[in-house]
């Protein structure tokens, strides 16, 4: 084994999303941070749409990411909530809530690399890429981290370490931490596609067979997200684009006009997945290594962004980075946030999957009476752009919510 480097403060495991977001947020020049990431490079090709919240948006620009991304990205002014068969629906809308758009869409891979660019930029961050790490021991001072990278294999000792390698996390693994897993017993559709509808509404429509989200791509193309019964899924991807086409149009309805997929549909199975502990001894888990959701709604990474900027802001004035007062601080207050999007996304997931023409009038009223009802509405709207309960600091910006 070669030498060991210069200890760093923080070792990051995972320079994807959130691990970079951390990077970014906790580099100010006097910190020593250590990135580990897998792949050589950022992704490319991977186009799936990613829907940032207003949260997002607002916390991505404080880091200085935004304006990389800002180009490209689609803005959400509008969300239709609607249930095929049905009259009931409502309307959430950027100006009722006085901001300019409800979120941002950008391609995931644009999202990534524009993260990971920008975290290879500041002072004080070592990536390594491609590594990965072969073991961890802890002490009450510090953690070891045994590396498999570029230098071959290396060593880096730090009082920090954090988790942000995906759902199925090596790290947390090699930590000891089980996980929560529930089946929804569904699997997701997804489907780059020409339609009509206005270019800056996404829609969310709730049909016979489970929930469909259409993300605007620009202009008419939009990304489709249909959530299925595993067998009618596999079904869906096994027919020609013409056939999917006319499934999806009959459930969209008439006013989105033609449907034109490009290429064929994309599926994955749907589970919740959450670390039984949030960290162990100076190891804290974030992104998908602490908890991955259900889509519907768009709420993963905009939580993680969220734990990434908190985590930051309980760093800012910790005299020790690993100490436990502070992981556990930081963790009792992302609590109620954590809690109110994983009730939000499984009410969306479970509540509006189940069939049944009672449950489907049910449901109607229940939309009916959100559009008549501003309180409430705003309340979903608050809890979708991620600004129900405020937000966390980012260096010396106070994120309020404005326009």
């Amino acid at each position: 084994m070669a030498e060991p480097h210069a200890s760093p403060d923080i070792v990051i495991v995972g320079g994807g999303p959130a691990g970079a977001a951390l990077a970014i947020a906790l580099a100010d020049g006097a910190r020593a941070i250590t990135v580990i990431e897998a792949r050589a490079t950022p992704p490319r090709g991977d186009t799936r749409a990613t829907a940032l919240s207003e949260s997002s948006v607002r916390l991505l620009d404080a880091l200085g990411v935004w304006p990389t991304l800002a180009g490209d990205a689609v803005p959400i002014r509008t969300v239709e909530v609607s249930q095929q068969g049905h009259y009931g629906r409502t309307r959430l809308r950027a100006e009722d809530q006085g901001v300019r758009a409800l979120g941002q869409v950008v391609a995931y891979d644009a999202l990534a690399r524009a993260l990971a660019e920008c975290a290879r930029g500041v002072p004080g961050v070592e990536w390594l890429a491609p590594a990965g790490v072969t073991r961890i021991d802890q002490d009450p001072d510090g953690v070891r981290l045994a590396i498999d990278g570029p230098d071959g294999h290396t060593e880096r000792r730090a009082r920090l370490a954090v988790a942000a390698d995906g759902t199925r996390s090596r790290l947390r693994e090699q930590l000891g931490i089980g996980v929560r897993e529930y089946d929804y017993g569904q699997t997701a559709v997804l489907l780059p596609l020409d339609t009509g509808g206005d270019p800056n509404t996404g829609y969310e429509r709730f049909t016979d067979e489970g929930p469909m989200a259409l993300l605007p791509a620009g202009g008419r193309r939009r990304t489709l997200i249909w959530t299925l019964p595993p067998d009618r899924a596999e079904a869906m991807a096994a027919l020609a684009s013409d056939r999917i086409a006319e499934r999806v149009a009959a459930r969209l309805g008439r006013s989105f006009g033609p449907i034109i997929p490009h290429g064929p549909p994309a599926t994955w199975p749907l589970k919740r997945v959450e670390a039984e502990r949030g960290y162990e001894g100076r190891v804290a888990l974030l992104g998908n290594a602490a908890r991955t959701l259900h889509p519907v709604g768009a709420q993963g990474f905009n939580l993680a962004l969220r734990d990434v900027c908190g985590l930051a802001a309980a760093l800012e004035s910790a005299r020790d980075p690993g100490d436990g007062e502070t992981l556990a601080a930081w963790s009792r207050a992302r609590r109620a946030d954590r809690w109110r999007t994983r009730l939000f996304t499984d009410v969306l997931a479970r509540g509006f999957v189940r069939g049944g023409r009672g449950l489907g009038v049910v449901r109607a009223g229940a939309l009916l009476g959100l559009d008549s009802c501003s309180i409430v509405r705003d309340g979903l709207a608050a809890q979708t752009m991620g600004l129900l309960g405020g937000l966390p600091r980012v260096g010396n910006w106070h994120l309020e919510r404005r326009p």
